[in-house]
């Protein structure tokens, strides 16, 4: 498990059976929606998660939410900016 990371199957299936997970990606999820529907709007909406080790948790969260996103119809990528790096020691 020490070099698994977020876009293994079997950590998103621990991460997401956490306690609170689901609060954390809906109230994500709630935000982004309303910064999208600002009038007007004219920007895009980035979204940060970060946690401590940057391999697992918040790999995972961005997934969720760029996947929830995606299926709600909004254009989405992502990008593990470090989930490639070394394990933190």
């Amino acid at each position: 498990m020490l070099h698994a990371t977020g876009l293994d199957p079997h950590v998103q299936a621990y991460v997401r059976a956490t306690p609170g997970f689901e609060r954390i990606v809906q109230r994500g999820l709630d935000h982004a929606l309303a910064l999208l529907a600002l009038p007007g709007r004219r920007f895009r909406v980035d979204i940060h998660v970060t946690c401590g080790g940057r391999r697992r948790r918040s790999v995972v969260v961005a997934e969720e939410l760029a996947a929830r996103r995606q299926d709600a119809g909004i254009g989405v990528g992502t990008e593990q900016r470090h989930v490639d790096r070394p394990v933190l020691t």
